[in-house]
């Protein structure tokens, strides 16, 4: 494990850190509190969220409907981030509730293909990280744990780049699920004991999120790329989070009001949130080194 002093050393010197979010919530329902802790430090910090846009026509309202509408999450999303007092960037990429084929059963839409790597989204998540990489910027880019579909792609894109210098990855908010965590070929590198998981302090989310991996089957990122992941060339880091700017973290996820009931609720939430900052010693940020 990598010091944490070394870490956030890079991440401070950098003249901004933009953390890349699959959905609107998740790059705040991850390392919310180490967005809060560089926004204080004064740091500028931009949030770019991936899948923001949204089919409008008759022919997608139900999709919509069932994923919530898009008014009033991208509404949650500029309260949250304002919150954090994190800046916003939109890639306006359809999450695959609207791409098409349209998905087939309860689990189409969560499904990753084998051949996901040669899809246009993980091109124009590539080049967009690929942009913001030569700006100087540090990039911390989710690692995909949990393999919904969604997530796997903006990781595909981000670990094509490694290792680019600057390109960090943090652990999806699935990780907090032991079983998430150990399905996925990185963070699977750093195990943590099971009786630690966070997913003691809210079993229902956390199982639902371990069935759901298990369920959907198909490619982990690297398997994707077809990459080979040796532990000596892999990095974890835990950055301690302070009491002021895990508050500050819950506070932005309370206002996504839309989705915090599939999550088991505010109560839940900062119940696990919290035993993962304290079992697994804050967020944790992975590094590549060829």
């Amino acid at each position: 494990m990598a010091g944490p002093s070394e870490v956030a050393d890079t991440i401070g010197a950098a003249d901004r850190l933009v953390v890349v979010s699959p959905h609107f919530d998740d790059a705040v329902l991850a390392v919310g509190a180490l967005i809060a802790a560089r926004v204080q430090s004064g740091q500028p910090v931009e949030v770019l969220t991936v899948f923001t846009g949204a089919r409008d026509d008759a022919r997608h309202s139900g999709r919509r409907e069932a994923f919530a509408d898009y008014v009033v999450r991208r509404a949650e999303d500029d309260r949250a981030l304002k919150v954090l007092g994190a800046q916003t960037q939109r890639l306006g990429l359809f999450e695959r509730i609207f791409r098409e084929p349209p998905p087939i059963g309860p689990l189409g839409s969560f499904h990753t293909p084998v051949d996901i790597a040669a899809c246009p989204e993980v091109a124009a998540v590539r080049g967009t990280l690929e942009e913001t990489l030569a700006s100087d910027a540090i990039v911390l880019a989710p690692l995909g744990i949990g393999r919904q579909i969604d997530h796997v792609l903006v990781a595909v894109a981000a670990l094509g780049l490694a290792p680019a210098p600057g390109l960090l990855f943090y652990e999806d908010f699935a990780a907090l699920s032991e079983r998430c965590r150990r399905s996925h070929p990185v963070s699977r590198l750093r195990p943590f004991e099971f009786r630690d998981s966070p997913g003691w302090a809210g079993p229902g989310p956390c199982c639902r999120m371990a069935a759901m991996s298990l369920l959907v089957g198909g490619p982990d990122p690297a398997a994707a790329l077809g990459l080979q992941i040796h532990p000596a060339h892999w990095t974890m880091t835990a950055l301690p989070t302070s009491p002021p700017h895990e508050e500050i973290q819950l506070r932005a996820l309370a206002e996504y009001r839309t989705h915090l009931t599939t999550l088991g609720g505010a109560r839940r939430l900062r119940a696990l949130i919290h035993r993962s900052h304290t079992r697994r010693g804050g967020d944790l940020i992975w590094q590549y080194h060829p």
